[in-house]
Formats: C-alpha cells, structure tokens, sequence
C-alpha cells in the first residue's frame, strides 16, 4: 500500500489524521444554542428592570402633589395653574353650604381666605374652626376640591405637632373674623 508524504493512504487512522473537514456531532451543535440563549438572557432582563424602573416613575410623578397653606397658595396661583395640590386651611365659621354635588366653604390660612367648591362626602370631624387637607386644581378665583382630609389621630399629631398648633393657632384667629371675606383678603393678623 502506497505512502505519499509518509502517510500510508490505506490506514483508516493515518487517513482520518488529515482529513481537515469540521465535524459536527449532537453534543458540538447544543452549547451553541444554549450560549446563544445565555446572551439573550441578560438583555431580556434588562429591559424588564427598565420597563419596571419606567412604570416606577411615572407612577411616582402622578402621585406627586405638592402641599402649600392657603396664604402661600393663593400668593403663588400663577405658578400653580392647573395642577393638582394639597391646601391646608381652617374652614371658616359660617361658610359651609350644602350642594347638589358636595360642599360650598372657605377655608383661610394666616388671614388669606379661599372659596372652595367641594365635590363629594366629607369626613364626619369637618366642620368650621377645623384644620382641613383639601386636594384639588384651582377654577377661577375657587378652588375645586374633590378631597377632605381631617388629621386627627395621635400618629399624626407626633409627627406634625408644629404644623397642627401653627393650624390650631390659625383657626382661632380666623373663628372671629367674617366668613365673606374675599379669595386672597388680608385681614390682619
């Protein structure tokens, strides 16, 4: 049997040893997949922690909503315009009116009054002289509030005890003055 290049072409091994052909078996072709899977793997979850990060944030920035005073409100309506705030007031004594629809009052901070269009119920403690959160847009020269908010429980009171006396203190001055006083009316004190 003839040998070219000192191999012998009738020897199945010598034969196979040069044969540079790729060969592909079932165990060779399966990592492949699995390594293109593994690649993917890694974008996939990416792009579901920034879906989540996106869905996160923009649910954060609709449940912003900014907190003001009346008097502080009302000074800085321009700049408010038509978004969505919390006011803190005292209703004042004499100002309630049922609607339809809700509620008719004012509310007044640090001797700044507020007409209020309120739509909807109102928690059982609202009444005048009580510091109220009011959530709603300004309308106008009123404020459309669809949220009553009395804070009265003792959780509350530890962690706000200065605003709620600076609130109590307000409301006191305020039970003695008119109730008709104008939006934005200063009326001393």
């Amino acid at each position: 049997m003839g040998s070219a290049a000192g191999f012998d072409v009738d020897d199945p091994e010598s034969r196979d040893s040069c044969d540079l052909s790729p060969r592909l078996d079932a165990d060779d072709i399966a990592p492949r997949r699995r390594s293109r899977l593994r690649r993917w793997v890694p974008v996939a979850v990416g792009i579901v922690i920034v879906a989540a990060i996106a869905v996160v944030a923009s649910s954060l920035a609709d449940a912003t909503t900014y907190f003001y005073n009346v008097d502080k409100a009302v000074a800085q309506r321009a700049e408010i315009g038509d978004r969505r705030v919390r006011l803190q007031g005292n209703v004042i004594k004499g100002s309630v009116r049922h609607t339809a629809t809700g509620l008719n009052f004012t509310i007044a901070y640090n001797g700044v009054h507020l007409p209020v269009r309120h739509t909807g119920d109102v928690p059982d403690l609202f009444g005048p002289a009580i510091p109220i959160v009011i959530e709603g847009r300004f309308r106008g020269r009123e404020f459309a509030s669809d949220r009553v908010l009395v804070k009265h429980d003792a959780t509350y009171d530890e962690d706000n005890g200065g605003r709620i006396r600076d609130a109590r203190r307000d409301a006191d001055r305020n039970a003695t003055r008119d109730a008709g006083a104008p939006a934005g009316a200063n009326t001393g004190g």
